[in-house]
């Protein structure tokens, strides 16, 4: 049975939503796996959309797949971009643009191991980056 996740996109740009679900298609690992729910604006958020995308994982590809495809889009926005990730029992965890755009090499592969064991529900904290620069 596939476990869902919800991923909330806040980004000024409000196209943010519809280019991450472009993005995670194209991964032959999600196809026919994720959807587009659109949401109202958060409130207190002037001007920033926010979108959420609902991912069906359930094979260690799949988690796989979407971790990396996830950093690989994050990292690519600039500015103020952060994606959650919500999974079924309520808990999540954030990816912001800027805090991940300049990892090197090594960072990146850290971190997404990290966020595929947190996305996998193995035992062990995801060690996000914070945002500080």
């Amino acid at each position: 049975m596939d476990d869902l996740l919800r991923i909330r996109v806040a980004d000024a740009d409000c196209g943010a939503a519809a280019s991450l679900l472009a993005w995670l298609r194209a991964e032959d690992e999600l196809r026919g796996r994720v959807e587009l729910e659109a949401a109202p604006p958060q409130p207190g958020s002037p001007g920033t959309r926010a979108d959420v995308l609902t991912v069906a994982v359930g094979t260690g590809s799949a988690v796989s797949g979407l971790t990396s495809a996830l950093i690989a889009w994050v990292r690519r926005r600039g500015g103020e971009t952060v994606v959650r990730v919500t999974r079924a029992d309520g808990s999540s965890i954030e990816l912001r643009a800027t805090a991940v755009h300049g990892l090197e090499p090594d960072g990146v592969a850290e971190l997404v191991r990290e966020v595929g064991r947190s996305l996998a529900d193995r035992p062990g904290p995801a060690a996000l980056p914070d945002g500080d620069e």
